[in-house]
């Protein structure tokens, strides 16, 4: 069995584990209301998908942030992706355990299975910010999905290990799209950890030889990209602030606050 299949199969029973465990956390996710909801947000994500795509171009901000990525992806293709690849394959830093655990936990599927499970946890037990944002986790996520289908068919690119579809690292850019929804919705005391953890899947998919420099480079640009666009649409908002949480250095003091960009 391929190493591909085995994360698969793992991340397929972490899907199952977190909805068992948020079903049986709270109400019967049978109930009509719930339902209903489940139901309307799954026809409107279509929708929101197609107006999230337009506006990952409509912004200058992430058109220079996928061009700069995307140069560097190139350049870095050219002049230096086989020397970090033969680097990596004299050179090893982590346990081959670790390696497959890095890179189970960067797996898609394991991270829509762990937005699915905040949904439903939101869902179920009537809290709308952990529902709003595992709904902007999961269109993020699949969004990004689809983005990299496309590109990996489009590119037919080989990875060091000679299998086919290696243009752009789905592995990081997903990993890249949870740390951002989850940065821009609870702040660096999330995102930080969520970041370093995209970074040990960088460097474990280029040790073990599954994606070139070049296709982690560009992976991690797309998956901010498409993280920070999602998450700021579906942001709570008071009066055109935006609700961020909020941490006082000198007294510990933790809350939420109001923010304006001018």
């Amino acid at each position: 069995m391929s190493q591909g299949r085995r994360w698969f199969i793992k991340s397929l029973v972490v899907a199952i584990i977190a909805v068992m465990i948020s079903m049986e956390s709270g109400c019967a996710v049978s109930s009509p209301d719930a339902l209903t909801t489940i139901k309307d947000d799954l026809l409107r994500l279509p929708g929101d998908m197609w107006t999230d795509s337009k506006a990952i171009i409509a912004q200058p901000e992430n058109v220079t942030i996928l061009v700069i990525g995307g140069g560097a992806s190139g350049y870095v293709r050219w002049q230096h992706d086989d020397q970090i690849a033969d680097h990596f394959e004299n050179h090893t830093t982590f346990p081959r355990d670790f390696d497959i655990a890095v890179g189970s936990a960067g797996n898609p599927a394991t991270h829509l299975a762990l937005a699915g499970a905040g949904y439903l946890y939101g869902l179920l037990h009537e809290q709308p910010q952990t529902k709003q944002a595992a709904s902007s986790l999961m269109e993020a996520l699949a969004l990004n999905g689809l983005m990299n289908i496309g590109l990996k068919l489009a590119a037919q690119d080989q990875t060091p290990n000679d299998e086919y579809y290696g243009w752009p690292s789905g592995h990081t850019s997903s990993t890249v799209t949870l740390a951002t929804v989850m940065n821009e919705y609870y702040g660096p005391w999330v995102g930080v950890p969520l970041y370093a953890l995209s970074g040990l899947v960088i460097y474990e998919r280029m040790e073990s030889g599954e994606h070139w420099a070049s296709d982690v480079i560009f992976g991690a640009a797309m998956g901010y990209v498409i993280g920070s666009t999602v998450a700021q649409r579906y942001k709570p908002e008071i009066f055109g602030m935006a609700v961020v949480p909020y941490i006082d250095s000198l007294s510990n003091a933790t809350g939420l606050a109001l923010m304006k960009r001018f």
